[in-house]
């Protein structure tokens, strides 16, 4: 009994060691932000509270990406307690990918005191951990993007649809998604314009109707 207790319990010990090596394994330094998190996480305008953070705008499918994945891990572990380290899926976050004009993946940034820099060289963890500290001070910074309203995001994707739009006309093709994108602020005013400009029928413009007077019996 007691044999058996033993090898239970070297058993039980096994799996538990096991499962701490999965999840130490399975457990990444490579902060996920996403829509609703990523201001009140890095601060971007001002950067005041959470400090410096490299952020790799990604798309799942994108195999540029997932070559880069192991690389940007091993960049996390060298920078942690330096540099945030994190990471945005963009398609699922597209409003993210408007407010920082992401135009490819992986693209990496570095927000720094309400300033981003972005990443132009190669993507080896020598280079990139270079630009997280010291590298980007070779760039000019631009401001960080102001976080889109509602109204701010409509405009944004309008006026790529327009863009998009002169480049389909000129390219012969007139039934797509980007001009019908363009053409419905125009087809909801000539609507409203329409409505307006008709004549509103008034009750003379109806026949009166007579209906024959009704008498009631009296009971006695």
């Amino acid at each position: 009994n007691r044999l058996c207790i033993k090898i239970i319990t070297m058993n039980g010990s096994f799996i538990l060691i096991f499962l701490c090596l999965i999840v130490l394994t399975l457990s990444s330094d490579v902060i996920d932000l996403n829509s609703q998190n990523f201001e009140h996480l890095t601060q971007a305008s001002t950067g005041a509270t959470t400090g410096d953070w490299l952020v790799e705008f990604y798309a799942p499918w994108c195999g540029h990406c997932k070559t880069l994945k192991p690389t940007y891990e091993k960049v996390a572990e060298l920078l942690k307690g330096e540099i945030n380290v994190a990471a945005v899926d963009v398609p699922a976050n597209r409003d993210l990918g408007e407010r920082f004009d992401i135009k490819g993946f992986p693209t990496i940034k570095l927000l720094r005191k309400g300033q981003v820099y972005t990443f132009k060289g190669k993507r080896s963890l020598e280079e990139i951990v270079e630009f997280a500290k010291t590298g980007f001070q070779i760039q000019e910074p631009e401001a960080v993007p102001v976080q889109l309203s509602f109204f701010g995001s409509i405009y944004k994707v309008y006026s790529h649809a327009y863009k998009q739009a002169r480049t389909d006309i000129i390219g012969g093709n007139y039934f797509t998604l980007d001009i019908l994108v363009t053409a419905l602020p125009f087809i909801f005013i000539a609507l409203i314009l329409l409505l307006l400009l008709l004549p509103i029928p008034t009750p003379d413009a109806y026949p009166s109707q007579h209906f024959p007077a009704q008498t009631v019996k009296k009971t006695e």
